[in-house]
């Protein structure tokens, strides 16, 4: 969850706990943008091992022991590809997979037993956290990279704030109860208002201190698709989590949990920014 999540708060952290926590990690993020590409590799490449280690580790609580090294060796090996060959690592993708798959039965082979439910979750892993991870280090080394790479994480961030503090004070009609309880209608339409408003703020910034095109259309319509799709990835992780019987994926981050429960809707907000602008610009 992004800044503050509304469902899913952590036992005995308070909001201000959660903010705290949050505001803290912004200065590492601009610190690591500021340093350049190989440190943003770096830096996702850590991410994704940690954030593959939480999926599959919420898995085994079922009593399901995914293929955990190869999966988390594959997930950083496609953030490595991109951070060196950029956008032409495209094709290192598939190469990792099926290495990942044959890496998978030979093991199986060795141990006579057919893993075959382990292997699905290693790959799911795989998809879910490394590559929409590295969708983002491919908008940051396309045109205008910094300015979109901030785009993801505004979307993100304003529509998880403000779902939470319109849920919170308006909610009354419950949106997914089955999924995530205290999600409410009202919190979601906030949600996206909240990120309509976090992408005109930015496009408007970019445009007046770098030049980048702002049209405000663009930027709406953005901001509605940003929305709606992280809180799809916030809905999607309260999915697996249930499924898994776990609360959070872990507890690294004071007052969030773990990484996957911190950047769950940046995770679907990614592809979509990064299809969004590769169809407008």
């Amino acid at each position: 969850m992004i800044i503050i999540d509304g469902t899913e708060d952590t036992e005995g952290c308070s909001v201000w706990i959660r903010i705290v926590s949050a505001v803290l990690g912004i200065p590492l993020i601009i610190f690591i943008i500021f340093m350049g590409r190989t440190a943003l590799t770096i830096a996702l490449s850590v991410v994704t091992l940690i954030g593959l280690w939480e999926f599959y580790n919420a898995f085994k609580k079922m009593g399901l022991i995914p293929f955990s090294i190869t999966g988390m060796v594959s997930g950083a090996l496609i953030i490595i590809a991109t951070g060196v060959m950029g956008k032409g690592a495209a094709n290192t993708v598939p190469i990792v997979l099926v290495g990942c798959i044959m890496t998978c039965f030979v093991i199986m082979i060795l141990k006579k037993s057919a893993r075959v439910i382990e292997l699905g979750i290693t790959l799911l892993g795989i998809v879910y956290v490394a590559l929409l991870l590295n969708i983002l280090l491919q908008i940051y080394i396309g045109k205008s990279g910094v300015i979109f790479f901030w785009l993801v994480f505004v979307l993100a961030w304003s529509e998880d704030t403000a779902a939470y503090f319109v849920g919170i004070n308006l909610g009354k009609h419950k949106l997914c109860p089955s999924i995530s309880p205290n999600k409410s209608v009202e919190g979601a339409l906030g949600g996206l208002m909240g990120s309509i408003i976090g992408s005109m703020v930015l496009g408007y910034t970019a445009f007046v201190y770098y030049g980048v095109d702002f049209r405000p259309f663009f930027y709406v319509l953005l901001g509605i698709l940003g929305g709606a799709f992280a809180q799809l990835g916030d809905l999607s992780a309260s999915l697996i989590k249930r499924y898994a019987g776990v609360k959070d994926y872990g507890n690294i981050i004071p007052g969030h949990g773990g990484i996957l429960d911190r950047f769950d809707s940046i995770l679907f907000t990614a592809p979509i920014v990064y299809w969004y602008i590769e169809i407008f610009f």
